[in-house]
């Protein structure tokens, strides 16, 4: 067999697979952003903390009852998904994602799930937790609304001892697992522990496998800004993920923990607008087992009369996204995801596109002259260079958009994908 041919077989097989393995990732795009200067309230990150529950009825949302949070934060892990359809408390307080979509109250609020992997990245590569990977798949998939899943979240971390090619490889295959089952209403959050390490590129699955990059925003410098550059780089959604002053809110001058912390990170998400979610960690952290000693703090705002008048000030300003019956359409959430009952219907059709090149354009048509729900094109690394979401005919391109050849051209029709390969 020549090297061309065998290089083009290579190629080929490549492609077939970034077809098939980007159902959830949807290549790397912005999935389930909201509009320009709009920003997601989302608290956690235990059942006390975020309240609301009949369980627990002491927390964030029973104070701010009208702010119920656009999301909320939970917590699982591999193996055996603790925490996820059952109660669970490792020191850290009550974990239970289950419950949130069990309440009324939530019905308009997402999840934001810290997947947590310590441990466990050689047992993902090889294969053995690949059955709680795809129950974690299809749970999400079954709650048809908006999941985003950080992966091995604060992947820099010392604590967490994550070797960048093992975790870079571990979060492509539990990608691709969700790829396999068809699971559309997943945003990947590849989150930092916002100290600004200069090597974070090192754990970077690729651009195709994130949607939102994050970081935590504790007591430190200058906190996620690594994040914040690389995030313009990469023309990404930012999440300031895990936020929490590390102070006893109590204790001291509620003024100055306002002034000190609360002001200037409010200022800093209101001036960056490639930020676009907060997640507050609303706990009284001194009280849990696992924080106990470590100079946490009680950060719950509620319990100082002058943080949570200033609180409610805040997020009562027109940036900020709640709960609300109109959430799913202010985050473009039907845009990304395939409706639960042709999920399974959808398959890959080669050369059913009819492409033309006229005068610097290329005009996108299919052979059944049908209305194609959006075309996307991406270079032979999986990644996207052009997206158009738009249903039509007849798709016409500049070429000069185009900026990598040879292309795949992908157009969608019903869930089903019609695609072409092209050099022009």
């Amino acid at each position: 067999m020549g090297l061309s041919k065998i290089l083009f077989l290579c190629i080929s097989t490549t492609i077939m697979v970034h077809l098939h393995a980007q159902v959830s990732a949807n290549f790397g795009a912005p999935k389930f952003v909201p509009l320009d200067g709009k920003k997601l309230l989302i608290i956690g990150q235990d059942l006390g903390a975020v309240g609301g529950l009949d369980t627990h009825t002491n927390g964030y949302v029973d104070s701010f009852s009208s702010h119920v949070p656009a999301g909320v934060t939970s917590y699982t892990s591999l193996p055996n998904l603790a925490g996820l359809n059952h109660l669970d408390n490792w020191g850290s307080g009550d974990v239970h994602a289950e419950a949130y979509f069990n309440d009324a109250t939530f019905n308009n609020s997402f999840m934001v799930i810290g997947l947590y992997l310590v441990g466990v990245l050689e047992d993902i590569n090889n294969g053995v937790v690949d059955d709680d990977i795809k129950t974690l798949a299809n749970w999400v998939k079954e709650k048809d609304r908006p999941i985003f899943l950080r992966i091995g979240y604060e992947f820099d971390g010392s604590w967490n001892g994550y070797n960048p090619t093992q975790f870079k490889n571990a979060w492509k295959h539990i990608v691709h697992i969700f790829d396999a089952e068809n699971v559309s209403n997943v945003a990947y959050v590849w989150q930092s522990s916002g100290l600004n390490f200069t090597n974070i590129m090192d754990w970077y699955p690729g651009d195709e496998y994130v949607n939102w990059m994050g970081y935590s925003h504790f007591d430190g410098e200058n906190m996620g800004q690594s994040i914040r550059d690389f995030g313009e780089e990469r023309d990404k959604p930012i999440m300031i993920a895990e936020a929490t002053p590390k102070v006893d809110l109590q204790n001291g001058n509620p003024e100055i923990y306002w002034t000190n912390w609360f002001e200037p990170l409010f200022n800093e998400i209101y001036t960056t607008n490639r930020i676009k979610a907060l997640a507050y960690i609303n706990v009284d952290w001194d009280s849990q087992f696992m924080w106990s000693g470590d100079g946490w703090g009680d950060s719950r705002v509620q319990e100082v009369p002058f943080i949570k008048e200033k609180w409610e000030l805040e997020i009562s300003k027109s940036p900020w996204i709640t709960a609300s019956d109109n959430i799913l359409n202010t985050i473009n959430y039907s845009n990304w995801v395939i409706p639960t009952d042709t999920q399974n219907d959808g398959e890959l059709k080669k050369n059913e596109l009819v492409i033309n090149k006229v005068k610097g354009v290329l005009q996108i048509t299919n052979k059944d002259n049908k209305v194609m729900d959006e075309v996307y094109i991406h270079d032979f690394l999986g990644r996207v260079i052009y997206r158009n979401n738009y249903p039509n005919v007849q798709y016409n391109i500049l070429t000069n958009l185009l900026y990598q050849k040879p292309i795949i051209i992908v157009a969608k029709i019903n869930g089903n994908s019609l695609y072409t390969k092209i050099s022009y």
